[in-house]
C-alpha cells in the first residue's frame, strides 16, 4: 500500500503530442518522419514536447447513461453507455514566446500583412505537424513523480514513485488569454478528448488513444515521455524556451488605425510592432482574446467512437479592453447603425526591458473586428472606466484578413 500523503505541483508536468495521437510517438533517424534509422548517427526523437510555465492543469470525464426499462417492471434493468465519455482537459499557462502555442499545433509564423498565417488553421483544420498529419488528434500527458521531489531534472529511468495520466485524441475546444495590470499574461486552453488512462512508470507505456476509423482502442504504439525541463534559456544547454515570464509593463496595443476603434474614447492607434509610441490617452488596464472552438463529431453505424470531430465555421473571437477613461473624442452611437468600418488589433508582448521597448517576443492579431459595444462604471472612490468589445471571425486558411494571428520569436 502506497504511503503517499499527497501531490502539489512541484511533481507535475504537462506535455503535449507533436504527432497524430494514433500514430507512433518516438522515431528513429536524422529526418526520421518514416521510423526508419538513416545512418550511423542516427538519434531516437521523440513526438512528446512539455509545455511550459503551465499554472494549472484539471481534468475529467463523464459518463452519459440511458436507462433501460420495459413493461412489467418499475426499476430500470440496465443504464446503458449510448455515447462515449466526455473526456477534458483544461490547463493555463504563462505566456512566453510562443513555445507552447506551437507545439499545441498553432501557426506562430507571422510576417508581414501579405503573409501572416491563420493561427488556429492548421491546428483546427488537421494540417501538418511536423512529423506527420493528426487527423485523431493529440494526446496528452501529465507526469506526476515521487512525492517531495521536483519533476524538473527528475531521472523518470530510474526510482519508483513515477505515474503517468494520459488523454487520447484530443482537441483543442477553447483558446483564451488575458492580461491585466498587476499580473503576468496568461492563456487558458481546453482540450476535449476521446479516452482517459492511468498508468504506473513513464516508459513504454500503451498509446491512450481511440482509434476513430474503427472505433476500438489503439493496441499498438507505444510512449514514453522525456524529462521534464525548465523551460529557461539560462539554465540550460537542452532548454527549447526562453525568457521566464512576460510583464504587463512591455505590452503595447494598437487599436484600430489612427485609433478609431473606439466610438468615444482617444485608443492607442500606432503599430507597436513599427513604432512604439502611439497617440490614445485611454490608460489600457486589461485585455483578454477569447476563441470557443465548436466541433461536432461525426458518429456512423458500426462505431461506438466518432470517426471525425470536425470544427464548426466560421469561429467567433471576442475581444474585451478594459481602461481608465482620460479624454474623449465627437462621436455619436447612432452613426455605428451605417457603420461598416472594420478594425485591426493587435497586441504586443515584449522581451523585459526598462523603458519596455524590447524585441517583440508575441504578436496577437485580430484582424476584421468590429465594435460591439461599450460600457461606463463611474462612481465614489474609482477611476471612471469603459469596457469595449470587440468580434471578429476566423475564416479558412486562406482568408488574410479576417481572423486571429500570432507571431511568436519561438518560431
Amino acid at each position: 500500500m502506497s504511503n503517499r500523503a499527497r501531490v502539489i505541483y512541484q511533481s507535475e508536468a504537462l506535455y503535449a503530442g507533436t504527432v497524430d495521437a494514433t500514430g507512433y510517438h518516438f522515431f528513429t533517424g536524422n529526418n526520421a518522419s518514416d521510423g526508419v534509422a538513416t545512418d550511423s548517427l542516427s538519434v531516437t526523437r521523440t513526438g512528446i514536447q512539455q509545455l511550459h510555465r503551465v499554472q494549472s492543469a484539471n481534468y475529467s470525464f463523464s459518463i452519459n447513461r440511458q436507462d433501460v426499462n420495459q413493461f412489467g417492471q418499475l426499476a430500470r434493468i440496465d443504464s446503458v453507455a449510448i455515447e462515449p465519455p466526455t473526456v477534458t482537459l483544461d490547463f493555463s499557462y504563462y505566456l512566453t514566446n510562443g513555445f507552447n502555442e506551437e507545439t499545441l499545433g498553432f501557426n506562430i509564423a507571422g510576417g508581414t500583412d501579405e503573409t501572416w498565417s491563420q493561427a488556429l488553421s492548421d491546428e483546427l483544420l488537421l494540417g501538418k505537424t511536423e512529423f506527420a498529419d493528426n487527423p485523431g488528434g493529440k494526446n496528452f500527458f501529465i507526469l506526476t513523480t515521487a512525492e517531495g521531489s521536483d519533476a524538473v531534472g527528475s531521472d523518470l529511468s530510474v526510482g519508483a514513485g513515477k505515474s503517468t495520466i494520459a488523454l487520447g485524441n484530443g482537441f483543442v475546444s477553447n483558446y483564451s488569454i488575458e492580461a491585466a495590470v498587476g499580473g503576468m499574461p496568461t492563456a487558458s486552453v481546453t482540450i476535449d478528448g476521446l479516452n482517459l488512462r492511468s498508468y504506473t512508470g513513464t516508459a513504454n507505456l500503451d498509446n491512450p488513444a481511440i482509434n476513430t476509423t474503427y472505433g476500438i482502442p489503439v493496441t499498438d504504439g507505444k510512449f514514453s515521455l522525456p524529462p521534464a525541463v525548465s523551460g529557461k534559456s539560462d539554465a540550460g544547454a537542452d532548454e527549447e524556451a526562453g525568457i521566464a515570464c512576460l510583464r504587463p509593463g512591455d505590452i503595447s496595443l494598437s487599436l484600430g488605425l489612427d485609433g478609431r476603434a473606439g466610438e468615444f474614447e482617444l485608443l492607442p492607434s500606432k503599430d507597436p510592432m513599427n513604432d512604439y509610441e502611439g497617440s490614445g490617452s485611454a490608460h489600457i488596464q486589461s485585455f483578454s482574446i477569447d476563441v470557443p472552438i465548436s466541433r461536432s463529431v461525426i458518429n456512423r453505424l458500426g462505431n461506438p467512437y466518432g470517426y471525425a470531430r470536425v470544427t464548426d465555421f466560421p469561429v467567433n473571437i471576442s475581444v474585451s479592453v478594459s481602461a481608465i477613461l482620460s479624454d474623449l473624442k465627437e462621436g455619436n452611437v447612432a452613426d455605428l447603425l451605417f457603420n461598416e468600418e472594420q478594425h485591426d488589433l493587435t497586441f504586443t508582448m515584449r522581451e523585459p526591458s526598462p523603458q519596455g521597448t524590447g524585441n517583440a517576443t508575441l504578436v496577437y492579431k485580430v484582424k476584421g473586428a468590429r465594435l460591439e459595444g461599450e460600457s461606463f462604471s463611474s462612481s465614489i472612490g474609482d477611476n471612471k472606466s469603459v469596457d469595449l468589445t470587440f468580434t471578429a471571425q476566423l475564416g479558412g486558411p486562406q482568408d488574410k484578413t479576417n481572423g486571429l494571428f500570432i507571431s511568436g520569436s519561438a518560431a
